[in-house]
């Protein structure tokens, strides 16, 4: 899969807008800082490619490092302790050429007879890391709505709500079961 830089951009529009996910970050970079992960060569340098991503039992996050800063394996040895399962592959980021003369920039006519000048692409090689981190460490934080995939949002504080009542109905349930009648064990033990 080839990386384009607008892939990298969309993911952090993304996040920002999102509260939810940029507490769930938060929560994913305090669980790499509480296990010294960034003591570990290059670690730090890793920017957010894609995720955070919620999956059943993990949270999925993608860090981009340039070919030259691979991060130190020995540093996923320490997630993997942890439960986490780390992946390391090799990609293509594409990028815009910096324009410094007429032979960095591509034209294109279109229809109406008009110029269009664009930067050349450039392709450069990239590691990227994928961090699947077991959901018991991120969902600490507190929030109305997480987002699963692309365009599909979980309500958390609504679900939180009917798994209070639903415990509620069955302890009811128990009360009706037994008619409400009073046994009179009250009398019987001194009425404590």
């Amino acid at each position: 899969m080839t990386i384009a830089v607008k892939m990298v951009n969309d993911t952090i529009k993304m996040i920002s807008e999102t509260n939810s996910l940029f507490d769930m970050l938060l929560q994913f970079e305090k669980v790499l800082a509480e296990i010294d992960l960034y003591a570990f060569r290059n670690w730090f340098k890793g920017e957010i490619l894609e995720g955070p991503t919620l999956k059943r039992h993990y949270v999925v996050v993608k860090l981009l490092y340039g070919i030259n800063e691979m991060p130190d394996p020995e540093g996923a040895k320490r997630l993997m302790a942890r439960g986490c399962l780390v992946s390391y592959e090799k990609d293509t980021l594409v990028t815009p050429k910096k324009v410094r003369g007429y032979s960095d920039i591509n034209i294109e006519t279109r229809a109406d007879g008009t110029n269009r000048y664009r930067a050349k692409p450039q392709s450069d090689p990239v590691w990227v890391v994928t961090v699947e981190m077991p959901r018991r460490y991120v969902d600490e934080f507190i929030t109305d709505v997480v987002e699963t995939d692309a365009d599909a949002y979980v309500d958390t504080e609504a679900m939180n709500t009917e798994t209070e009542i639903d415990q509620e109905e069955q302890l009811g349930g128990f009360d009706d079961a037994m008619g409400g009648e009073d046994f009179g064990f009250e009398d019987e033990l001194g009425g404590f």
